[in-house]
């Protein structure tokens, strides 16, 4: 079996002012809303295998803040994940990755497109991710279209409000 959590980054600042999108981070509030965020994940993952990140600096923020509480055995930055990219491209390259337990932390739309691509086989829209929210496919081998069953939804106010038992 394979686990894959997708994470969308946290509130990061606007555009403009020179800074370009790839170039934005994460504001005060948003490093805030993801530490939290990241304790509950910890809560529900433990460690895991593979924390993979869009290049984009507000995802790779996002990552480092997991990576403190998930401890993760790899890192890698993944061109596929960033706006606009192919969702079975990075479903693809999920799947080639000797894991078990992989963070994807990327963008909206792309990651509610990853979503449906993994539960239908189309890459269409199936979840809506909150800045700093996640969700957890599970798929009977490896990542492969169509194969992925949602397991979680959560919003980064319900992963920051209290542990969340994962042996349900």
């Amino acid at each position: 079996m394979q686990r894959v959590v997708l994470v969308r980054h946290g509130p990061a600042e606007d555009a403009g002012d020179g800074v370009t999108d790839m170039a934005r981070g994460l504001t005060d509030k948003g490093r805030q809303k993801t530490r939290k965020a990241a304790r509950g994940l910890a809560a529900v993952l433990g460690s895991v295998d593979l924390l993979a990140a869009s290049p984009y600096i507000r995802a790779l923020q996002t990552a480092d803040i997991l990576d403190e509480h998930l401890h993760a055995n790899r890192r890698l930055e993944l061109s596929c994940l960033v706006p606009g990219g192919s969702p079975a491209e990075a479903l693809d390259r999920v799947a080639q990755e000797d894991a078990e337990l992989v963070v994807l932390v990327g963008h909206e739309p792309h990651l509610s497109l990853l979503a449906g691509l993994a539960m239908t086989g189309e890459s269409r829209r199936m979840l809506a991710f909150r800045k700093a929210g996640a969700a957890m496919l599970e798929f009977p081998v490896r990542a492969r279209a169509g194969e992925g069953l949602l397991h979680w939804l959560f919003s980064p106010s319900q992963l920051g409000r209290h542990p969340i038992d994962s042996a349900d």
